[in-house]
């Protein structure tokens, strides 16, 4: 009798251990894709239509800016787009990016302040890959920068073409702002299985990253994926 109350004691207390981890995982799952308790209203969390990320403001009672079709414009920081506070609609560039995923990306708005001390101009390019770009880097003011084409390709038949046609097109001395590259991106509920990861297009921001980072992001992204988009700044002196 007591070794048979040992052993049943014994195997409650292993069912307790093995329960109290899998309540914590549930937990934290449920957490994790659980909606805001704020409504996007209220100036708090604000949901994205497009791909039902929710954002949180940066604090209570700030409205984001949205563009012309109510749609949330962006600063992209590295990987993550940041929603641009409404007070701030008249400063910066705003430029219009095809991203999301692969089979049916949309524009959307991405707002650029100028970086240069000089006058310069805020402009997007885009190219077929593979590119052809040769960027190097400012290591005295951490910034990437063009300094030539790969001879015959993509972007230097561009330049050359655009010496002609006044097309819009990179030029040695660019300052490199942002580009897109390709990733995958989880709908909220693939953490359970439920939906695969997505390729996707995002726009990755520059601005404060590592050579080595910004490096990176522009490898990211297969010819099939479509063209790049770049979002340079020119000095204009």
């Amino acid at each position: 009798m007591i070794a048979s109350a040992c052993q049943q004691a014994a195997d409650r207390a292993f069912l307790i251990a093995l329960a109290l981890p899998l309540v914590g995982l549930a937990f934290a799952v449920f957490w994790n894709l659980r909606t805001p308790d704020a409504k996007p209203d209220e100036g708090e969390v604000f949901r994205d239509p497009e791909s039902g990320a929710f954002f949180q403001g940066p604090e209570p009672g700030v409205l984001p800016e949205r563009d012309s079709r109510g749609e949330l414009a962006f600063r992209p920081l590295s990987y993550t787009p940041w929603p641009v506070e409404a007070a701030e609609a008249q400063e910066g560039e705003r430029i219009r990016v095809d991203v999301g995923p692969i089979s049916r990306r949309s524009p959307r708005t991405f707002v650029f302040d100028r970086l240069l001390s000089q006058p310069s101009q805020i402009l997007s390019v885009t190219l077929p890959r593979p590119v052809g770009i040769v960027f190097e880097e400012d290591k005295r003011k951490g910034r990437a920068k063009i300094c030539g084409f790969v001879p015959g390709s993509n972007a230097d038949k561009q330049a050359k073409v655009a010496k002609l046609s006044q097309q819009q097109c990179p030029r040695v001395g660019d300052v490199l702002r942002a580009c897109t590259c390709t990733t995958f991106v989880f709908p909220t509920r693939s953490l359970l299985g439920a939906q695969p990861p997505v390729r996707t297009i995002i726009m990755y921001g520059a601005d404060g990253q590592t050579w080595a980072k910004v490096a990176t992001a522009l490898k990211k992204g297969d010819k099939s994926d479509g063209a790049v988009t770049l979002v340079l700044e020119r000095p204009l002196s």
